[in-house]
């Protein structure tokens, strides 16, 4: 597989990642991976443990996924330590009403189904904001990076 294209982007200037996400609809092959920027200044926080391949936790980073349909499924592996779900309701983003929530581990992530109907700058809407919320305990440098992946 070739290395994925990347763009970097602001969340207010998402245009060219929602044209990669409707070309890759339309094939139905590859996925789109975005992660927070942090401040290069930041360090993430120290794990509990030395072993971190046996912690029971995901990245500290954030890392969203997108996935074509159908149906349109998208992810989150995340440091939260917790189910996913809980966090982003406890932190005011919840769910959407009618997503399907197939997969909240604390090591593997997140994993929601999106119903037919909902548009890709929904769902990229709906990543960004709660990749923010899971990574409200790091400096962020306010903007994005998306790595897009085309199977071929």
């Amino acid at each position: 597989m070739a290395p994925p294209e990347q763009i970097d982007f602001l969340p207010n200037d998402r245009a060219a990642v929602l044209t990669r996400m409707e070309q890759l609809a339309q094939t139905k092959k590859g996925w789109i991976n975005l992660s927070p920027a942090i401040e290069e200044d930041e360090e993430p926080p120290p794990r509990s443990s030395n072993f971190g391949l046996f912690s029971g936790r995901g990245p500290d980073v954030p890392l969203c996924t997108w996935m074509p349909g159908p149906p349109v499924e998208v992810g989150i592996q995340h440091g939260a330590g917790r189910k996913a779900a809980e966090v982003l309701r406890n932190l005011g983003h919840p769910v959407p009403d009618g997503w399907r929530v197939t997969q909240d581990h604390s090591r593997r992530g997140l994993v929601v189904v999106v119903p037919a109907g909902i548009s890709n700058e929904r769902a990229l809407d709906w990543l960004l904001q709660a990749g923010t919320a899971l990574a409200s305990h790091l400096k962020l440098a306010g903007w994005w990076r998306a790595a897009i992946y085309n199977a071929q």
